[in-house]
């Protein structure tokens, strides 16, 4: 199944927020030029259905204030799979009725499009993100990190498209027992692997010394010109999915790869060159729009990747940061190229024009038609075969939801909003299912793990509990990690709690696993209200030069809510997704039973 681009249902979709769709603010190019539009997305994670909270709403103006990030931000609700399907039909019946002469658009994605998905996506192995996404009509992608969160066998295995190329010798139904633990749809919904080739040019097979999937992609426009992208994934990703699920392939370095593939299609007669990576930067500056059009302070490895990435590369469009940014990076030889990403979730579109000199086959990067936008997907339209879609494996996932799983003696409870300055009994449970969820030698054990308040949304109830019940107390999708920190650290990570007069100006007491304890005293400064000769595991003080193994979800470890100590962490490793880990508690400790919430204690 796959949508016909530039609808009419499309063309009619007229968005009714004023500013918040505008196409590219750079002049058409002239007919002299084939344009080329590129659509971009990353880090998609199986979000088909429209996420609710923070992940389904994004800030598009600051309030009276001036800044960003404050209470009185202009915010819309964003994202979806429908709603992204109608977004990028609207913008290519736009740029097809604004542009003169020859012109084509690409729909693109920059990885992470699976893994790390809600319920519906994620219960059915990504399937059906895989169909949306080919009824989007999603022309080609790069390979993320996530995309081999299973391993390369079920990469292998959903890319339809690479079959019988490169090292990709399996066929979507291959070595599963449909319906059981894979092929899930039926009928119309039957699964066939994805329409859009994965693109790995820096993923090498150790039996082959080739790429695992193709290296790149070739696009033909209406007059004939060609365009290329290749794609890269992040050199760290074996430090951050399971060693298992990568042994047969080495990750090269994303800016060797590129520079060996670019004279390859240069033989060829390409000179329109674009790179999908799957690596990119953070954007530092706090008074910075989450919608960023432009590339203020970036910060991270896409700026080293882009300074050594082949000046004869025209375009980056990167990820995996999860930060929306439009820049114009200087290339080695001097000249501004553009440096893309689209943020997460689907939540924002980057629309890129690129002009085609005729003559050159080149892109014309001094053409004030060469430019990019990020655009917001709002939820103004919605593309009725995409929505279908959703449709069904939102019912089809109604059956796993109810599955029970385990029990509990008890409520497992306090995760009211208003309660989060407190310790919870629940937050302290489902710290101790990631920790026990991660003993494993390629995690490294870990003998701590914390668990954030925010991140548990609703209490486990007495009697039977099913899998829809876990799956709401932690709907983010985020995975549990593991990471090593100090006993320093760990005492920063504690301090980071009680932000009444610090950064956050609040208190947000953490989760904890079982065995681990310390004292605080609040009419201390910020900064030194944990006593350090009191926190301990399992009766022991901790050394503050000594290294811990620590367990926590991807939001921690990212430093959300402001507990920043954890990004000092190394050897971070990628674990299960965190409802995962706490089905599987349930599945071997039920009866469960409300722990103790006196890790903390007042001194």
């Amino acid at each position: 199944m796959r949508r016909t681009r530039f609808s009419l249902a499309a063309a009619v979709a007229a968005a009714t927020t004023a500013g918040l769709l505008a196409v590219p603010t750079v002049a058409q190019a002239a007919p002299k030029d084939v344009t080329v539009q590129l659509l971009a997305m990353n880090d998609f994670h199986g979000r088909i259905t429209p996420q609710a909270g923070a992940d389904g709403s994004l800030a598009t103006a600051p309030g009276t204030d001036g800044r960003y990030g404050t209470a009185d931000d202009v915010v819309v609700p964003v994202g979806g799979a429908p709603q992204i399907a109608a977004t990028v039909e609207r913008m290519q019946s736009t740029f097809t009725d604004t542009t003169q002469g020859p012109s084509t658009s690409l729909f693109v994605g920059a990885g992470d499009l699976v893994s790390a998905s809600p319920f519906e996506s994620s219960v059915y192995k990504d399937e059906p993100a895989i169909e949306a996404l080919n009824a989007m009509g999603l022309d080609v992608s790069s390979v993320g990190n996530h995309e081999f969160d299973r391993g390369t066998e079920e990469l292998r295995r959903i890319s339809a498209a690479t079959d019988g190329t490169y090292s990709d010798d399996v066929t979507a139904c291959e070595g599963i027992t449909p319906g059981v633990d894979g092929c899930f749809g039926e009928g119309e919904h039957a699964f066939h692997g994805a329409e859009f080739p994965y693109l790995a040019a820096n993923v090498i097979s150790r039996e082959t010394g080739e790429p695992m999937l193709p290296p790149y992609q070739v696009f033909r426009t209406p007059a004939n010109q060609r365009l290329a992208v290749i794609g890269v994934v992040t050199e760290t990703t074996p430090t951050i999915v399971s060693p298992d699920g990568v042994a047969d392939v080495t990750f090269i370095d994303e800016a060797d790869a590129v520079n060996r593939w670019v004279p390859v299609l240069q033989r060829q007669g390409i000179q329109a060159i674009g790179v999908l990576v799957h690596e990119g930067g953070t954007v530092t500056d706090p008074s910075a729009a989450p919608t960023a059009n432009d590339c203020t302070a970036l910060t991270g490895p896409i700026v080293d990747v882009n300074a050594r990435t082949s000046a004869a590369v025209d375009l980056i469009v990167s990820a995996h940061s999860h930060n929306a940014y439009n820049c114009r990076l200087t290339d080695p030889s001097g000249t501004p190229r553009l440096v893309t990403q689209a943020g997460y979730y689907g939540r924002l579109i980057t629309d890129i024009r690129l002009p085609i000199d005729r003559s050159t086959g080149d892109v014309d990067r001094t053409s004030r038609a060469y430019g990019a936008t990020n655009v917001p997907v709002t939820r103004e339209a919605a593309d009725p075969e995409v929505q279908a879609i959703v449709d069904y494996w939102n019912v089809r996932a109604a059956d796993a939801r109810n599955a029970v799983v385990g029990s509990a003696t008890a409520s497992i409870g306090n995760s009211a909003s208003s309660q989060r300055g407190v310790e919870q009994p629940i937050g302290n449970l489902v710290a101790e299912a990631q920790r026990v969820a991660l003993q494993q030698a390629q995690f490294g054990n870990p003998v701590i793990a914390f668990m954030n308040p925010g991140g548990v949304r609703t209490n486990i109830e007495a009697g039977e509990v099913t899998y829809g019940e876990l799956f709401a107390v932690q709907p983010f999708g985020n995975t549990v990690n593991a990471v090593t920190l100090t006993g320093a650290q760990i005492d920063d990570v504690l301090e980071q709690q009680f932000q009444v007069g610090g950064p956050r100006n609040s208190t947000l007491v953490l989760g904890t696993s079982a065995g681990f304890g310390y004292r605080y005293d609040l009419s201390r400064p910020y900064g030194d209200r944990v006593l350090d000769d009191t926190i301990t595991l399992n009766g022991t003080v901790l050394g503050a030069t000594t290294s811990y193994r620590v367990a926590a979800n991807s939001f921690l470890t990212g430093g959300g809510d402001s507990f920043t100590a954890f990004t000092g962490g190394t050897d971070l490793v990628t674990g299960p997704v965190d409802v995962d880990a706490l089905v599987a508690y349930f599945a071997t400790s039920s009866p469960a039973s409300p722990p103790a919430a006196d890790h903390g204690r007042p001194a």
